[in-house]
Formats: C-alpha cells, structure tokens, sequence
C-alpha cells in the first residue's frame, strides 16, 4: 500500500508542472503528500522500511527536479529544503512511533504478567487446580486454531478468558470453595453465581471488556441445561463453547485431592457422549481431530501427565500409540485394539 500510495502521489506530482501558472498551487499541494506515505511506514512497519520509502519518495523528487530544472536558485533552495524535511520527518516519525511501540507492548506485558498473577493466586487459593488456568487457556488457544479462528485480537481475548474465567470465586466463601464433601443445593447456587460475578467484574476494567462474554458463559451447555442465563446452542458466545471442552478435558485429567486422574481416553470418551447435550458438535468433533501430541506437549509444561493413569494402572500402552500425527479419535481407537 505503502508502494502504492508513493506512486500515486508521484504521478499526480508530474503532471503539474513547476513554475508560476494558475495551477502551481495545485502542484505544491501534491509535493506536500509525500510525507503520507512516509509517516504511514513509521506508523506501520517501523525505521527499516520508513527510511526505504523516505529514499524511494527522494528519488522521485529529485527526478522531478531534473525533468523540470529551470536554473532558478530559489526554487532549487526551495526544493533542496523539501529533500531535507523528507528526511527529518522520516527520522522524528520513526523515533515516535518506535517509541509508542514500545510502550504499548510494556503495557501489553504488563497487563499479562497481572493477568497471570491474578489466575495464579485464584489456582493457588483452590489448592487442587495448579495451573489449570493456563493450561486450559493453551488448550482453548490450540482448539481456536483448530477451528480456523485467526484474527489476532478476537484470540487474545478468547485467551483472557480463559485464563479469568473463574475470576469470579474471588467472591465464593472458603468454606464453600474448598469444600471437599458434596455441596448442598444452597452452596450450589452461590457457586453457579460466579460467571455473572466474575463478567461484573472484569466489565469495570476497560482492556478486559472483550473477555466478558467468555466470563460469563463459561458454565452455560449447548442444550441449555447450564448456566447462568441457560443459554443454549448458538446463542451461546463461541468463544463460550469452545472454552468448555477444553475446561473439562482438563478438570478430567488434572489429579484433584477427592479422585484420580481420568485418562486422555476417558476425559474424550466424556467429551464425545456430550456432543450436542453438553457441548457444540462442531466443537467437539475439531477437538477430537487434534494430534493427541499437541495437547500432551500442553500438558507436561504445566505439570499434567496424560499418561500417567495409564502407568499408574500398568496397563499396557505401545510407546508408537499414538504417534505425533494419530488424533484424539483416532488414538482411542489404535488403544482398545492393541
């Protein structure tokens, strides 16, 4: 576009000829836009490409200068200067704009780094969940691009929340939260409170206000059992139903204090009997055509085993099974016939 826009800009430069007629104004005007696309490629791509577009804008100015020499020295003085501020705009844009990047990105950094502070401290108040937060905000962001989502900020804030979506226990009493005996239906109701809390929040925090929908509807199921608005199939935010196949293939297979891990097999066997009641098939079915590696690499980064019930019942897995490329479905499979 850059490239573009330069060409343009030259075009309508050369045929207004210099000199003193009615439509010199018309061609200092034109001059006067080629500081367009040079301050477009410090805004856009940085020093690199703003001081190439900066020699390219110089090179068609100068031609112009020869095509239309006139030998008057204040019109050369004229056009000399013009060079000149080419040049020092290139430089003073690119030092602004390499700034303002770099603030931006310490402020993105920043806001990360409290956004994992803060899923960490709710994981550690929880005792049993470790790193569920970000172990399931990785398997939320692998189902994503699985699906074919690609735009940059929509995943970043799918990837917010999920790792805020239980932002909302903060509220949740300790002798609730941590309860390990079976809830009453009374402390069930306040849990089932979380996902609004949690949205009213995080709706007072302007850079999380795109995570609020995910928040919110975390809980909810494609048949419109769940909550807390029973929502039900599209209705429900697909950031919301994505999430939940990856919350729940991970609270199967992280150890908790009241049971054993389930095994990948199991926690998709579940998954799989959910389609359409509990989860979105279209979910479903992408969830199960990823590489079991994938979700495994997931996994032993943030201290989870995928294995490991199988080795802890000395049952019998080929070291071949699954290989990197055998999928979720496909894998149970090669597992029951061996």
């Amino acid at each position: 576009m850059i490239a573009a826009l330069t060409v343009i800009v030259t075009i309508l430069h050369f045929r207004t000829t210099a000199g003193p007629h009615d439509l010199h104004w018309l061609h200092l005007f034109f001059q006067k836009l080629y500081y367009i696309p040079i301050l477009l490629a410090a805004a856009w791509f940085g020093p690199r490409t703003t001081g190439a577009t900066a020699l390219a804008v110089t090179a068609l100015f100068s031609l112009h200068i020869w095509i239309n020499w006139a030998g008057d020295r204040m019109q050369q003085s004229d056009q000399i200067g013009e060079i000149a501020s080419f040049w020092l705009l290139a430089l003073l844009s690119s030092v602004l704009f390499e700034r303002q990047r770099k603030a931006f990105e310490e402020t993105k950094t920043a806001h990360q780094e409290t956004l994992s502070a803060l899923a960490s401290s709710l994981d550690l108040r929880e005792h049993d969940t470790g790193l569920h937060s970000r172990r399931v905000a990785e398997y939320t962001m692998l189902l994503a691009h699985r699906m074919g989502f690609r735009d940059e900020r929509y995943l970043e804030e799918l990837r917010k929340g999920a790792i805020l979506h239980d932002i909302g226990k903060i509220g949740v009493p300790d002798r609730i939260l941590l309860k390990e005996s079976r809830l009453t239906d009374e402390e069930m109701d306040v849990i089932r409170h979380h996902p609004a809390q949690g949205a009213a929040l995080i709706g007072e925090i302007p850079f999380l206000e795109g995570t609020r929908e995910l928040v919110l509807s975390h809980h909810e199921k494609y048949d419109g059992t769940g909550y807390p608005r029973g929502l039900s199939g599209e209705a429900i935010p697909i950031g919301g139903r994505i999430f939940a196949v990856a919350d729940v293939f991970d609270a199967l297979t992280a150890n908790r204090s009241y049971r054993e891990p389930a095994s990948w097999i199991e926690a998709a066997d579940h998954i799989d009997k959910g389609s359409g009641t509990h989860f979105d098939p279209e979910v479903v079915n992408a969830f199960l055509a990823i590489p079991f590696r994938d979700l495994e690499e997931i996994a032993a980064r943030t201290g989870v085993d995928l294995r490991q019930p199988f080795r802890d019942n000395d049952s019998a897995m080929p070291s071949s099974i699954p290989s990197a490329t055998t999928s979720l479905r496909e894998g149970r499979g090669d597992i029951r016939r061996s």
